[in-house]
């Protein structure tokens, strides 16, 4: 084989990487949920209102959900939900975060990377790190998969309660989205 072909696919191989590597992706598809648990009953709010984008040049990563996108199939209980959170004034759940490690374009397995930011929640935010399994589905497309817990209370809010039985303050949080190209 010629050496100039070799070099020119050689350059072509790199060039494809690198740009993935300066592509933005952003959510086209995505859910965001919470469990809530409390002695003998639990409940989920979901919200398929998910937004956000990763930035690979930037290694960064944004997400936010309207308040009152998120639903536990249950009005009374939704309504004391925005209620707690002050939904009319912090009408949107947000996090912003650079990831620790960088995503291998070669790896075709999903990867788990952590990545560090500031979550914001009714108003309070609070520096986390997120455990974020990334794949690489096609050269435009990323399937992410994150959860992680919290502590209501470290948000300020209080706990809620029915008959004087209290919703424990940890929650699950759980966000899945497809992200393509920009």
């Amino acid at each position: 084989m010629d050496k100039n072909l070799i070099y020119f696919l050689l350059i072509l191989l790199f060039s494809s990487n690198v740009s993935i590597n300066a592509q933005n992706f952003k959510v086209k598809e995505g859910t965001v949920s919470f469990k809530a648990k409390m002695p003998l009953n639990s409940y989920i709010g979901k919200s398929d209102d998910l937004q956000g984008a990763i930035d690979f040049k930037d290694g960064t990563l944004t997400f936010s959900v309207p308040v009152k996108s998120i639903k536990t199939d249950n009005e009374k209980r939704d309504g004391h939900m925005y209620e707690l959170v002050k939904a009319e004034k912090n009408p949107n759940v947000f996090f912003e975060g650079e990831f620790i490690e960088d995503f291998n374009f070669e790896e075709k397995a999903t990867q788990t990377l952590n990545v560090k930011g500031d979550f914001t929640l009714a108003g309070v935010t609070r520096k986390i790190t997120i455990p974020i399994a990334l794949k690489l589905v096609s050269e435009d497309t990323f399937q992410l998969i994150a959860s992680w817990s919290l502590l209501i209370t470290d948000y300020n809010l209080e706990r809620p309660s029915i008959a004087f039985i209290k919703v424990n303050d940890k929650h699950d949080l759980s966000v899945e989205a497809i992200l393509k190209k920009e």
